[in-house]
């Protein structure tokens, strides 16, 4: 999530800098426009690279990477944006996210069953999608 806040920001310094490069062709601001869109390559790349490694605890997809698939019913999706980047948005925001493949809701702040009751009455070490 580091990387894909990082991304996040560098566009809005890219857009920033193309803004202020058209108002005032100055060198500075080519200077800070070609910084931005090179920042915002490298930042895409390394945060792609990190949501591949992503998966879901219950259908073991990967819920920050669009990769074809027919998304599911209940999945969620921002209009402009897809799934995939709409699981970033409500992951940064609130920490919860749906899964585009299964449907599940998941909350990365809920203290599993594990943690609070210790290892032997859990049957299973997965994380548990969050009550309806």
């Amino acid at each position: 999530m580091f990387f894909g806040a990082a991304h996040f920001l560098c566009v809005i310094v890219t857009l920033t800098a193309a803004v202020v490069f058209f108002t005032d062709q100055s060198r500075l601001a080519s200077q800070l426009l070609l910084g931005g869109m090179a920042a915002s390559v490298a930042t895409w790349l390394l945060s792609f690279i990190k949501r591949r490694g992503v998966y879901c605890p219950l259908c073991k997809g990967t819920p920050l990477v669009n990769s074809g698939a027919r998304p599911h019913v209940k999945a969620r999706r921002i209009p402009p944006f897809n799934h995939g980047t709409t699981a970033m948005f409500s992951l940064l925001a609130c920490q919860r996210f749906r899964c585009m493949y299964c449907g599940e809701n998941f909350d990365l702040m809920k203290p599993s069953n594990r943690i609070l009751y210790g290892d032997d009455t859990e049957p299973s070490a997965t994380v548990h999608p969050v009550a309806r």
